[in-house]
Formats: C-alpha cells, sequence, structure tokens
C-alpha cells in the first residue's frame, strides 16, 4: 500500500505540474490573427536540420505538422499519413516539399539538412541563413544541432525541439528567455527527474547500471546528472560504462560493440539498468538486452515506447511528441503572425505514461506490483512486435 501510494502520488504531481504549464503554455486568443501569407504575396519557407537520425526527431515533426494543420496553417495532408510513420525524416520532409500542403507556408525542398550525412557542411547552412537569407524559420531537432544554430550570428528564426535540456546545453539562456530574439526552445526541465524518480519508487534498486558517451552533451541528454542528484539522495551506487557515440554510419559496428560489452559486463554488477537516450535502433535491443535477461536485470527505458516495444521492461514516458508539436505549432504560428521567438513561452510539461512489456518481465521473472498494473497506460504483449494491449 505504501509503494502504491508512492506511485501514485508521483504521478498525480506530474499531472498536476501539467495541467499547470498546459494552461500557460498553450492559451489561445480565440480572436488571433488567422493564418496569412508574408507581406510581399509569398509563403513563408521553413527548413529543417536535425543532429542525427533519431526516431523521436521523426515523431515531433510530424505532431508539429498535425499541430499546424489543426490552427489552420495546413489544409491539404491526403496522404501524409502514409510516410507519417516512416523512419526517415528525409522521406517525411521530401513528401512535405513535394506538395501543395498550404497556401500559407512552404517546407523547402533543399533546406533539409542532417548533421551525421557524411558530405553535409555545417558552415553552409550558417552561410544560407547570412547571406542568402532565404528562409524564415528553421525546424531544429536535438541539442547539436540546437546548439549550431543557435550560436551562429544570423537573425534566421530557430524553434529547437527534442533538446533534452536546451538550458544546460547553451542553447537558450533561461526558460524563461531564450537571450536571442530569434530563438526558441522547447523546455520541460523536471521530465528526466520525474521519471528516474518513479523508476527508483518502483524498482528500489541499490545499483543502477548505465552506459553513455563521457561528453558534457552526453551528460545532457543522458539524464547523467539528475541521476546522480537521486543517487545523493537515495543512497543508491551508479555503475556506469563509456561508449563512444558513432559520428558515421561506418562507425556503427564498433560502436554497438561497444555497447554489447557494456552490458554484458553491467549485467553481472547491478540490479536495474537505465537505458539512457543513445544511437541505438531499437530493432537491435532485443539481442543486445540479451544479458540482462539472463541475469534478471529490469530495464528501463529513458526514451519511451519504442524500447519497450523491443525489450525494455518498462518506461514512465515523458515525452509526448503529439502535444509538444501542438505546443510548438502554436508557437510558431505566433512566430508567423508577429511575435519574436523570444516572447513566447518555452515550457510545457508533457503527461507521464507508463508503458511495461510483458514477455520481458517473464524472461526477467519480474513480477509487476499490483498498484503498479492498475495505473498502466499500455503493455506490450511481446517483443518487437505491434501487438499491445
Amino acid at each position: 500500500m505504501k509503494r502504491a501510494i508512492v506511485i501514485l502520488g508521483i504521478l498525480l504531481g506530474c499531472l498536476f505540474a501539467f495541467s499547470l504549464t498546459t494552461s500557460a503554455g498553450q492559451s489561445v486568443d480565440s480572436d488571433a490573427d488567422e493564418p496569412t501569407i508574408k507581406s510581399d504575396g509569398t509563403k513563408w519557407r521553413i527548413g529543417y536540420c536535425e543532429s542525427e537520425r533519431f526516431i523521436i526527431y521523426n515523431t515531433t515533426l510530424v505532431a508539429v505538422v498535425y499541430g499546424l494543420q489543426e490552427l489552420g496553417w495546413i489544409n491539404n495532408l491526403e496522404g501524409f499519413d502514409q510516410v507519417a510513420n516512416s523512419s526517415e525524416s528525409t522521406k517525411i520532409w521530401e513528401w512535405l516539399s513535394s506538395h501543395q500542403v498550404s497556401p500559407y507556408i512552404e517546407f523547402v525542398d533543399d533546406a533539409f539538412y542532417n548533421l551525421r550525412e557524411p558530405d553535409i557542411d555545417r558552415a553552409s547552412i550558417i552561410k544560407r541563413l547570412n547571406t542568402q537569407k532565404d528562409l524564415d524559420l528553421m525546424l531544429t531537432m536535438g541539442a547539436e544541432a540546437g546548439i549550431l544554430l543557435s550560436n551562429s550570428q544570423h537573425d534566421t528564426n530557430v524553434f529547437v525541439f527534442a533538446a533534452s535540456n536546451a538550458v544546460r546545453s547553451g542553447i537558450i539562456a533561461s526558460v524563461e528567455d531564450s537571450g536571442k530574439d530569434n530563438v526558441w526552445a522547447h523546455m520541460d526541465e523536471q521530465r528526466f527527474e520525474r521519471q528516474t524518480r518513479a523508476f527508483y519508487d518502483i524498482m528500489k534498486f541499490k545499483k543502477l547500471g548505465m552506459v553513455y558517451e563521457d561528453s558534457n552533451n552526453a551528460r545532457v541528454y543522458s539524464a547523467v546528472n539528475e541521476v546522480e542528484s537521486l543517487a545523493k539522495e537515495k543512497g543508491f551506487e551508479i555503475v556506469r560504462y563509456h561508449v563512444r557515440e558513432p559520428r558515421s554510419p561506418e562507425e556503427y559496428p564498433r560502436y554497438y560493440q561497444e555497447v554489447q560489452d557494456a552490458y554484458n559486463q553491467l549485467a553481472e554488477q547491478v540490479d536495474a539498468v537505465y537505458v539512457t537516450i543513445a544511437s541505438v535502433e531499437s530493432e537491435k535491443l532485443p539481442e543486445l538486452f540479451q544479458p540482462f535477461y539472463d541475469h534478471r536485470v529490469p530495464v528501463f527505458s529513458q526514451l519511451g515506447n519504442i524500447e519497450v516495444k523491443n525489450g525494455a521492461l518498462l518506461t514512465v514516458s515523458v515525452m509526448d511528441e503529439t502535444n509538444i508539436g501542438r505546443f510548438g505549432a502554436d508557437s510558431i504560428s505566433k512566430c508567423l503572425l508577429g511575435a519574436k521567438p523570444r516572447e513566447l513561452e518555452q515550457s510545457f510539461q508533457s503527461a507521464p505514461r507508463i508503458t511495461i512489456n510483458a514477455e520481458a518481465a517473464k524472461k526477467l521473472d519480474f513480477k509487476f506490483p499490483f498498484e503498479l498494473v492498475i495505473v498502466l497506460d499500455e503493455a506490450y504483449q511481446t517483443i518487437g512486435t505491434q501487438e499491445n494491449s
């Protein structure tokens, strides 16, 4: 009963914070101006820059598109559903740029950038924003892309999504003020604190395993500071291994071997694992997680449902891309209607959702407490399939 009260208390607290932030961040004036083209009679031109290929970037981009549709900026997405679930953001962008989706905005076909592409020239992106100035707004995904575009001297509007902590990454000055007139970044500064605290209250582990790159940026998106703070408060030990993230497709075999070696060692040393956000393709997780199944080590996912679907035991998801997309679309709309990005609300907290994998629980011989089961949002019955309940 005590554990049930703790879990429910955490979730209700998260929901309360979510409701407050949602009402503050998404209040829309019913008399606000309608979507419109630019004063010179042309459409608003939108570009895109992502740090790498990552499923959260794809789903957030799609959510922003649907959010703009809800606000009337986009009025023709017939056929978009067929590419919206693509694992490749390039395909999503190609569809958007090759269809007449809006009388007001244009997704520019040659303004898609992935910073991991081998032929990418970062300087040319900044040069385009500085000299060509043919883009009105850049949709930006991830901390690395956010740092590049926000720290450069140009006046193109930059909207940053999916950066774990845009303040700590140096993208913006604070939650209240981005520090630059043309920069906005979504912030939910306590999301990983809420997530890791919930994991601890469910598992009460003594030794927690983590694998991440030993760099300032990786420490931010892997929530290392949040875990270290919780460890100090609760008295558990962190056992960590460092790997080097891949910088090109050729480096993935080396990277996966490093991850597998780290998991093999962790499985013999810890009683729980926090799988941090990293460059891991979800379909590879069942094999990578095998040492944890063998040693009965529960796996908690930072990323969310996609990793639970592919073998993690559970997640308390704090990444609601659908509503983050709506929040971002509302902010973009206000910008196109004349507001400076710096003037707009940046904070939006997502409601927590608990997801488990029943097959992973069987492999681990783990029994979910009843008080957790009654508050579940989703349960996958098998590993690596679409089946859920």
